[in-house]
């Protein structure tokens, strides 16, 4: 019986499986005994006493399986494992006097399988037929007005965002909490989110200085540290919800792509990572937070509240919200546009950061300084 300081622990494969593995991968070894090794903030040990039989002895030897615990430190996901067991394998293969890795294992079904020699990683996902919605947005901004399917496809958008974030966390309230957290997290400090992007940012640009770009992630910080303890909010979101990602077909059918960065996660998220480019594209058009593009925003927005009622949401969209601007406010990812549209969009940063309920009839004032 495997126990750590009283508690019964179980070994998290069955022991025919890690016999039948040990037989497979160690030449000449048998698995003689499992037992707990030790416990601590990250996961837990497993000692492995094998013995190995050759043409002139039999000896013992003693492996150890590690397992990390799946919440804090941004070990909430299997994939999150993986990663960090295939970092630390890879790692120990080249450093010198490290401890030998023998491997890195899944679970898969009742076996288990190798991925130890695992060097890159490739996706292959379904080819979409449709067109992205960025393309609406296009037309919109050339032809200066919308249509009935224009507004017809911004509630559907909306009411997709309502039925996927009504799917809220049923599962360990500690494993939510360390979700949540996470989620606000990596909203300033993941490599793809707002620091991240800021860090692909040229050393100088003509319309924004270092310091005005330092203000956002120390605002963001703070504004983090108000909205952080909110894990009953955790739902299933998409994590990348803009309109690149959004595929509609001409019946008005669509298809999302690119789901990533959280499984559960803050639902300001989705909603500000489409909400942002009405607003952009409004500034594209008009200079200004007017037009058919505003009209498109409220068509979305007030959809959403309408049918969720979370009014705790103002409170939320700030902190997402600033790293969606620094985003399209880009001047690699989005070379073509005026010096003036960057400036309102951080500005819109800066201070929706600082307002501690966002109010959407205040976008205007927000947009310009």
């Amino acid at each position: 019986m495997l126990t750590d300081c009283g508690v019964i622990m179980a070994f998290p494969i069955r022991r025919s499986v890690f016999a039948e593995y040990i037989k497979k991968h160690i030449p000449n070894a048998r698995l003689l005994s499992i037992s707990l090794l030790g416990s601590g903030w990250h996961g837990r040990g497993y000692r492995i006493e094998i013995e190995v039989k050759t043409k002139s002895l039999t000896k013992k030897q003693t492996l150890v399986l590690r397992e990390e615990k799946p919440f804090w430190f941004s070990h909430d996901y299997a994939a999150d494992r993986a990663k960090s067991f295939l970092l630390q394998h890879h790692s120990a293969q080249s450093l010198p006097n490290h401890a030998k890795s023998f491997d890195v294992l899944s679970k898969k079904n009742t076996t288990l399988v190798s991925i130890g020699s695992c060097r890159e990683f490739y996706q292959l996902v379904e080819g979409l037929t449709g067109r992205a919605y960025v393309y609406d947005l296009d037309e919109i901004k050339k032809r200066g007005h919308l249509t009935e399917q224009d507004r017809q496809r911004a509630l559907l958008l909306s009411d997709y965002l309502v039925y996927l974030h009504k799917h809220r966390y049923r599962g360990s309230q500690k494993l939510a909490r360390s979700l949540h957290l996470r989620h606000t997290r990596d909203a300033i400090g993941d490599g793809e989110m707002l620091m991240g992007v800021l860090d692909t940012y040229p050393d100088k640009v003509s319309w924004i200085n270092k310091k005005a770009l330092s203000e956002i992630v120390v605002h963001a910080l703070r504004r983090r540290e108000e909205i952080k303890d909110k894990h009953h909010r955790l739902c299933r979101i998409h994590g990348d919800f803009h309109p690149a990602n959004i595929f509609f077909e001409k019946d008005d059918s669509f298809k999302v792509t690119d789901a990533s960065r959280e499984v559960w996660g803050e639902p300001a998220d989705d909603l500000t990572a489409l909400g942002i480019n009405y607003i952009w594209h409004a500034l594209q058009h008009s200079k200004q937070f007017s037009g058919p593009f505003a009209q498109l925003f409220y068509l979305f927005w007030n959809n959403y509240f309408r049918k969720m009622r979370d009014e705790e949401m103002r409170e939320m969209v700030g902190l997402f919200f600033a790293f969606r601007a620094v985003v399209v406010a880009h001047p690699v990812f989005y070379p073509r546009q005026a010096d003036g549209v960057r400036r309102a969009l951080i500005s819109f940063a800066l201070k929706v950061l600082d307002e501690r309920s966002f109010d959407e009839l205040k976008i205007k004032k927000y947009l310009h300084s």
